[in-house]
């Protein structure tokens, strides 16, 4: 092999592990650096998890909360409109339609104030 051939290929050589060199460092810190990220965000998606199960528990409290308030004043209007069905039925008899045509209005007006029929009453399975 010629001289300048073998110099020729040692200065390439040398060239390319120059180069190399400092290529491999920056992606064994870029590696490093990718692995922290993904610790980082590890941690930060185990606290949103839990964040998220708080709020639907507390959700979930809300929710008992207010249907809890709302039997007394749907209880009361199932009274009303029966006592508002019995008087209609009343006055039919007694021969006063116009009292009677408002009775049916108020007891069309509570039916919308009425808890619907639960069908099947089960919640949602958790899925933890």
């Amino acid at each position: 092999m010629a001289l300048w051939l073998q110099i020729l290929t040692a200065v390439v050589l040398v060239g390319v592990g120059a180069c190399l060199v400092p290529l491999l460092l920056q992606l064994r810190r870029t590696a490093a650096s990718v692995q922290r990220l993904a610790e980082s965000a590890r941690e930060d998606l185990h606290q949103i998890a839990a964040d998220v199960h708080h709020l639907r528990n507390r959700a979930d409290a809300l929710a008992d909360l207010a249907a809890t308030s709302l039997e007394f004043p749907l209880g009361l209007s199932r009274i009303v409109a029966g006592t508002a069905q019995a008087l209609e039925v009343f006055l039919e008899k007694a021969g006063l339609s116009w009292m009677s045509a408002l009775l049916t209005g108020i007891k069309y007006a509570l039916t919308l104030f009425r808890r619907p029929k639960k069908e099947d009453g089960t919640k949602e399975a958790d899925h933890e």
